[in-house]
Formats: structure tokens, sequence, C-alpha cells
């Protein structure tokens, strides 16, 4: 018993119970161990191994024995120095950081994944949380000039949405104070408020947002340009309200940088008719109502638009039912002008 004491082999195996009891409890509540707190075991381990097999070299006198556990120490020291250096490279580097108030754990992979910024929930300098909260995406390298998007993720692990803002804590920070409700909102809230996010090169983004609620089931809304990569949005809507009010679930969609469109389906989507079709030619600053004119089918009362404007080449074509009879036929609408006018 006492030379089972004064082993390192013993005290090492102690500690790799204790740690993967650890690992075990900390899985259960969902938080995992600090990836240097990981390396400092695996190290640990290494040398209650080494200097358990120096204390058995030393004790035994057969030169059998000692050449079989010399050939077990290089063995052991190898594999585990490989799996050291294996997982130091391919390995996530692990850091505390603060993100607007709230202390996190930014980690990056050093090997496979190097274009991706992970944040987890950070617990003390030991310990930090197993789901993922946010990830940044970048082309190539992580750099600012090279961002990508942005993926947030809920309490379970699961995608909430993606922006392609890099700050969008600090627009929700900034924004809560100016409306005086400091802390009120969430990443959740703020990207289910995005109804259309899109973008067209390196710096250029577009998106538009819910500002607020207005009666009868509106909603206000702003059109929102980032010509610095999602550095920062500005409202870009010249009219004189600087927002536009349309019904609850109106679709907006941009067919390049200048072009969009906004689809109002108007109280509830009433049967389904379009009430409001709107085109914007400077991407987002001034919006008109589109002209429409079906030919050869008379005065009609209403039409469906089936789908979004598409661009092939110069032109924009738009696809629309019209009634005749009973039954609904499709017709092919042309614009030349940017989507100022549709005609067949």
């Amino acid at each position: 018993m006492k030379n089972l004491l004064k082993s390192p082999l013993f005290y090492g195996v102690i500690y790799v119970i204790l740690y993967f009891i650890g690992y075990i409890v900390l899985a259960y509540y969902n938080y995992t161990y600090f990836g240097v707190i990981k390396l400092i075991s695996i190290i640990i381990i290494l040398i209650t191994i080494i200097l358990g097999i120096i204390s058995i070299y030393k004790t035994k006198k057969e030169a059998k024995f000692k050449l079989f556990t010399s050939y077990i120490f290089i063995e052991i020291v190898t594999i585990i120095l490989f799996f050291l250096v294996l997982g130091y490279f391919i390995g996530d580097r692990e850091s505390a950081v603060t993100l607007y108030n709230k202390k996190m754990v930014e980690s990056r992979s050093r090997f496979l994944a190097s274009d991706t910024v992970s944040y987890y929930d950070y617990i003390n300098p030991f310990v930090r949380g197993n789901t993922l909260r946010k990830k940044m995406r970048y082309d190539k390298e992580i750099s600012k000039e090279n961002y990508s998007m942005t993926d947030f993720f809920d309490d379970d692990g699961k995608l909430i949405n993606y922006t392609y803002s890099q700050n969008i804590e600090e627009e929700i920070e900034v924004m809560d104070v100016k409306n005086g409700s400091y802390g009120s909102t969430t990443i959740g809230s703020f990207l289910s408020s995005i109804i259309y996010e899109s973008r067209f090169n390196k710096t250029d983004i577009i998106r538009v947002r819910v500002i607020d609620s207005a009666l009868a089931g509106k909603d206000i809304i702003i059109v929102e340009k980032s010509i610095d990569n999602g550095l920062s949005f500005k409202n870009i809507l010249e009219n004189e309200d600087k927002y536009l009010i349309v019904n609850r679930d109106t679709d907006v969609s941009f067919v390049d940088e200048k072009i969009g469109f906004i689809f109002d389906l108007g109280l509830l989507g009433r049967d389904d008719r379009y009430k409001k079709f709107l085109v914007t030619t400077d991407g987002g600053k001034t919006f008109s109502y589109v002209s429409i004119t079906i030919n050869g089918y008379g005065d009609l009362d209403y039409y469906y638009i089936n789908n979004t404007p598409r661009l092939k080449k110069d032109k924009l074509f738009l696809d629309v039912s019209v009634p005749v009879g009973n039954d609904l036929k499709d017709i092919e609408l042309v614009s030349n002008d940017k989507g100022l006018t549709f005609s067949n």
C-alpha cells in the first residue's frame, strides 16, 4: 500500500478519474472545461505516466523487463506528444472577451475552420458554456474587411437567424438607449424585425426592418444600408417621415443593389390581392407605385401577382394571373424601365 501511494501512476489514475467525473457532471449541465484546462490535464497525465514508468524501471533489475519498460515508455510518450501537437494545431484557441457588457468565451480554430469565430457563455476561469451562442464568419482570413455574416443561436443551440451586421449588439444597445428602453430588446426580437436583408458586394448591404407597429395590423418599416460591410447601418429613406407604413406580412425583394420591390398584400392579405406594389430604382431611398398594364382583357377588377420580378439581362419579368371565366390565365409582363411599368 505504501509503495502504491508513492507511485506517480496512482495519483495520475486518481486525477484521470476526477477529471472525467467532472467532465460528465459539467456535460450534464451543458458546460465544459476551458481548452487550456484540457491541455494542462493531458500534460499532467503525461508527466505522471512518465514518472510512473521511470519509477518502475528503477525498481526492476531484469534486463528484459527494463527493455520492455523502455519500449512502453517511448511508445506512450510518442503517442501523447503526437496528440498534444495535433490538438494544438487543430484545436481551438479560447479566450475570455467582453462583448457589449457581457463576458463570453471566444473560440477560434487554428486550422480547419480558421475563417470562423465562435462564442460561448463564460462561467469562470476553468469552465465555459457548451452551447454555441454566436458564430461570425469570414472569407479566407479573420478581419473586418473579410467579414461574411453572423449566426445566432438560442438556448438549445439551434440557429435563430443570421445577419450581415458585425455589431448587432451595439446596434441594439444604441437603439434601446435612444428609445429609453435600455435592455428591453433581445437579439432574437431584433432579428425577427428584419424582413429583408441582402449583401450585394464586399461593402454594401441593404436591409428592411420593422421599427414599430401601427393600427389595423400595419407595420412601420425603414430601409437601412451599410456601406462598410456591416459595421454600421443607416436609414436611407428620403421621404418626409423617413419610414413607410405597410400591412403585416409584406414582402420585400431586391433584384440588384438599385432595384427593389415592396409587395403589400393589404389587410391580412384579403383575397390574396396585392393592395400596394412599390418599386425603388435608387437602392431604397425613394419608392413609387408600379404601373401595370394588361392588354387584351378589358377592365380587370383584380389580378394576382404570382412571384417576385426577375431580372434577365436588362429586362424585368413579372408573372401575373388574370380571371378568364371561372379560371385564371397566366401572363408574363415585361418592364424596360427598371420596374416602373410592366405590360404584356
